[in-house]
């Protein structure tokens, strides 16, 4: 084992032992219930929105969506289409395979 590597191992196994001896603290009795008071009491705060820009948004997602399902439904179709004679041609080359062991 290189040097290095047996000190750096040694200093791990040292940092461990101290980690496993070093005395665990309690936290505050009451530390659960400040954090529950003050989860509670946080209040989010309130951003006015804009009707006039979120119909503009609403209706830009919307373009997107159909532009997206459209450019989907065609890509596929066309690429079943265009996949449809290497299927044929497969199938074929499989079947005349066949019947020459046949």
């Amino acid at each position: 084992m290189i040097p290095k590597h047996q000190e750096d191992t040694r200093l791990t196994q040292y940092l461990n032992k101290l980690l496993d001896e070093m005395p665990l603290s309690e936290p505050s009795p009451m530390l659960t219930e400040r954090v529950m008071r003050r989860v509670q009491s946080a209040e989010i705060p309130e951003n006015p929105i804009n009707h006039q820009v979120g119909k503009r948004k609403q209706w830009v997602n919307s373009f997107v969506a159909i532009a997206a399902t459209v450019l989907l439904m065609q890509s596929g179709i066309i690429n079943k289409i265009m996949n449809i004679d290497t299927g044929i041609a497969q199938i074929t080359t499989y079947i005349q395979h066949l019947s020459r062991i046949l």
